[in-house]
């Protein structure tokens, strides 16, 4: 009897950790094959922003066994009890094994007939990271963290294959931001730490604020605004009305989703660094100025800004504020209540 196990996951993106899992399990089981399945639209999490195309086409530049389009293919919701049926009526003498990690294991109950599953190939557990069982030692990232990491442009080559690596440079999968965005970020990440170390705030927070701010910049304004529903904060009436600063919102849901960042204080301040609101945080109106004051900013008040941000962080938001007002009125754009807000409360402080 063939003995085939089944591995399956978003591999979004399948990194090395992966593949020393299906390497153990191929191994640990004597199996005769290991089928990686990339999952199509999965019941349990959000749909991944990169394609399945380009997952399964990262998964054959890591893993050295057969991958199969069998979910991507299917249309709608993939359940893996439809994958088993299907299989077995190709493979009707094999028997399956189903390779999951501990936190699959947890939410199995949930699983679309879950007792025929079990009917149909045999669980295998793998342990967590940390515990390593039968010389298997978990590789301890994860495809959330290399997403983050990816987004800002770090080297990855660690825990990524060459290929799967050169695949997702050609593509630029991950990659929202543009080498020249990728620049800003990292400019207004230098002011934002600069002015969170003379006031009071988090610098590493003020720092990875932004350096995400504009992850969402580039993103089409449908994904922008499909980030947001996802995230439980639809892009209001007066957002929809002005939709150059709905990065912002789409760039904290794009964090909270894709790159597994749950801080409240990043996360609040890559959704308010384009407009302020009533009661900004000290965090916020760092990451706020720095995006104004950044060492590739070049527009005409620029060093004054600058001179006021190392004086007093609220007149300078206060003039940013001003800036801005005289721009969009001068161009008979409304004015965002949030920044409206904002401004009537920093007026009465200053």
């Amino acid at each position: 009897m063939m003995r085939i196990g089944l591995y399956g996951g978003s591999f979004n993106p399948p990194h090395l950790g992966h593949l020393k899992a299906a390497q153990y399990f191929q191994r640990s089981l004597a199996l005769d094959e290991v089928l990686v399945i990339p999952a199509g639209e999965a019941p349990l999490r959000a749909t991944p922003m990169v394609s399945g195309e380009d997952r399964l086409a990262l998964c054959e530049r890591t893993f050295p066994f057969p991958v199969s389009d069998i979910e991507l293919r299917r249309p709608g919701v993939s359940y893996t009890v439809d994958t088993l049926r299907e299989l077995h009526a190709r493979y009707p003498e094999a028997k399956f094994f189903l390779l999951m990690g501990e936190d699959q294991r947890e939410k199995f109950h949930q699983w679309r007939d879950w007792q025929e599953i079990l009917q149909l190939a045999e669980l295998v557990v793998l342990p967590r990271a940390g515990e390593g069982v039968g010389g298997f030692i978990p590789l301890e990232v994860s495809s959330t963290q290399l997403r983050l990491k990816l987004l800002l442009g770090e080297d990855c080559s660690a825990w990524l294959s060459p290929e799967a690596l050169a695949y997702i440079a050609e593509r630029r999968l991950y990659q929202p931001l543009t080498p020249k965005r990728l620049h800003h970020c990292k400019c207004v990440a230098e002011a934002a730490e600069m002015l969170a170390r003379q006031y009071g705030a988090d610098p590493e927070k003020a720092r990875l604020a932004g350096l995400t701010h504009d992850c969402a910049k580039s993103i089409s304004f449908e994904d922008q605004q499909t980030l947001c529903a996802r995230c439980g904060k639809p892009l209001r009436p007066e957002d929809l009305a002005a939709p150059p600063v709905c990065h912002a919102f789409a760039g904290e849901a794009y964090l909270a989703l894709e790159c597994g960042v749950t801080d409240p204080e990043v996360l609040g301040a890559v959704r308010w660094h384009t407009l302020g609101h009533a009661g900004m945080t000290l965090l916020e109106e760092c990451v706020y100025v720095g995006d104004l004051i950044s060492a590739d900013r070049s527009y005409p008040d620029v060093e004054h800004v600058r001179t006021l941000a190392a004086r007093d962080l609220h007149a300078a938001s206060k003039y940013i504020l001003e800036y801005i007002f005289a721009k969009q009125k001068k161009a008979g754009k409304a004015i965002h209540p949030d920044s409206l807000a904002w401004y009537n409360e920093l007026k009465g402080e200053i």
